[in-house]
C-alpha cells in the first residue's frame, strides 16, 4: 500500500482537511474548549490540533520524500513518521505555552476592596448612590457606594470601604 502513496495522500488530505475546519472554526469564534474542567486543561500530547499536525506532516513529507527525493517506501514513511511526531510535539508546546497566556483581564472581585482606603469620585448624596475610585492590583476601579450612615459624603473626600452592599456596590465610612 505504500507503494500506490494511498496511506500518504489519505493522511495529507485528511490532516489538511481537519486543519482547515479547525481553522475556520476558531476564526469565527467555535474553538471547542468551552467543556474544558481543570484536569483536562493539563498539557495533553493527544489532542485534536496535534493529530491534525501529524496527519498532515507525515501524509506531506511521506509525499515529499517519495516523489520529489525518491526515497524508497520504508525510508519514507521512518521520515514521515519522524516528522509527524515532531510536528506534534511542537504543535502540544504551542498549545500549553498559549494556555499559559489566558488572564481574568480587568476583572476583579468587589470583596477585595473591603477594609482598603478610596477616595470619593463622584459625591454620594444623602441615601444615594455616589461612586468611588480605588487603586487594586495597580488598576483603578471605580465602584458604586453609599454611605455607611446613609449622609452625604463629598467628593474628594477619603473613605474606608466597609462592607458590600451588593455585586455593584460597596458601603463606605469617611476617614477621620
Amino acid at each position: 500500500m505504500l507503494e500506490k502513496d494511498h496511506l500518504f495522500w489519505f493522511c495529507a488530505l485528511a490532516g489538511s482537511g481537519m486543519f482547515l475546519i479547525q481553522f475556520l472554526l476558531s476564526f469565527i469564534g467555535v474553538d471547542g474548549e468551552e467543556g474544558e474542567t481543570a484536569s483536562s486543561q493539563n498539557f495533553k500530547w493527544l489532542s485534536k490540533q496535534a493529530l491534525t499536525g501529524f496527519l498532515m506532516m507525515f501524509g506531506w513529507v511521506g509525499l515529499a520524500c517519495k516523489k520529489e527525493l525518491g526515497y524508497t517506501a520504508p525510508v519514507a514513511a521512518c521520515i514521515a513518521v519522524g516528522s509527524g511526531v515532531v510536528a506534534m510535539f511542537i504543535t502540544g508546546s504551542v498549545f500549553r505555552l498559549s494556555r499559559k497566556l489566558r488572564s481574568t483581564g480587568t476583572v476583579f472581585r468587589i470583596e477585595e476592596a473591603i477594609g482598603k482606603e478610596a477616595s470619593v469620585y463622584l459625591r454620594i448624596p444623602k441615601g444615594g448612590t455616589g461612586k468611588i475610585s480605588i487603586s487594586l492590583q495597580d488598576l483603578t476601579h471605580e465602584i458604586d457606594a453609599i454611605s455607611l450612615n446613609g449622609e452625604e459624603i463629598d467628593s474628594f473626600t477619603r473613605v474606608q470601604i466597609i462592607n458590600k452592599a451588593n455585586e455593584r456596590t460597596v458601603v463606605v465610612a469617611p476617614m477621620r
